[in-house]
């Protein structure tokens, strides 16, 4: 699974059409709004089967780059064989 790919899908629907994020690139300068990452989050939960920190209170300083290693480093601490 291509983790970058699928996040970039998932980030992509709230985007207006046209817009692609830079992973360096902070959600809310994207135009996402608190109610858009809190969306991003729980689709992210369910296409991954993780559980992410609150991210809404952090929406003007986390970045692309950012949710990719929370991500990462969920789907890492997941026990082997948890689907």
């Amino acid at each position: 699974m291509d983790i970058e790919n699928e996040l970039r899908a998932i980030v992509g629907r709230k985007l207006n059409p046209g817009i692609e994020i830079e992973n360096s690139a902070k959600l809310a300068e994207a135009g996402l709004d608190s109610l858009d990452v809190v969306e991003i989050a729980f689709d992210v939960e369910d296409k991954f089967r993780i559980q992410l920190p609150p991210l809404a209170s952090q929406v003007g300083d986390v970045t692309f780059q950012d949710l990719m290693r929370l991500v990462e480093e969920q789907l890492a601490a997941k026990p082997a064989g948890a689907a």
